[in-house]
């Protein structure tokens, strides 16, 4: 599975975290903007641990992040979100992705950190300091490494 990086402009709306429910959710601003990124053939997702990234199945863009995800306050650190630029990105794969079917994404050892001030929540591999990061949706930027994803940085809205 590898992750390419294309210009254009990340889907805009809003996600949240909702601390009941231990799990986010993404709202996209229109329902306009979101069925334009959407082909006839339904989503499929790549897992991140329990995290999902919602995938448009014709295009293979990855659109959003949304799941159960209990461990978004895991080690509480200081962090510095990376310099990103706003994009898209694709995924091609040998496998064949069907709807409503979750491919987890390769790597174990998922890090999840947490910063109680920016509110910044980072899902690492490694520090990946040769990384792209590019803003795909609202709140959601993907770390992309010689064609691996290798972090996801999620800003949600903290609701109870």
């Amino acid at each position: 599975m590898k992750f390419s990086i294309q210009g254009g402009s990340p889907l805009e709306g809003v996600l949240t975290y909702d601390e009941s429910e231990y799990g986010f959710s993404f709202s996209a601003q229109s329902g306009d903007s979101l069925s334009g990124r959407l082909g006839s053939e339904g989503v499929a997702s790549v897992l991140v641990g329990t995290l999902q990234l919602e995938v448009d199945i014709e295009s293979r863009e990855v659109l959003f992040a949304w799941g159960y995800f209990p461990n978004v306050r895991g080690v509480v650190a200081e962090l510095s979100a990376p310099q990103f630029i706003p994009g898209r990105v694709f995924i091609s794969s040998d496998h064949s992705f069907e709807p409503g079917v979750s491919f987890e994404v390769p790597g174990d050892r998922w890090r999840v950190s947490y910063d109680p001030s920016s509110r910044w929540v980072a899902i690492r591999l490694n520090d990946a300091t040769d990384a792209k990061f590019v803003q795909i949706a609202s709140g959601t930027v993907l770390g992309i490494d010689n064609g691996d994803l290798v972090s996801v940085w999620l800003s949600p809205v903290f609701v109870e």
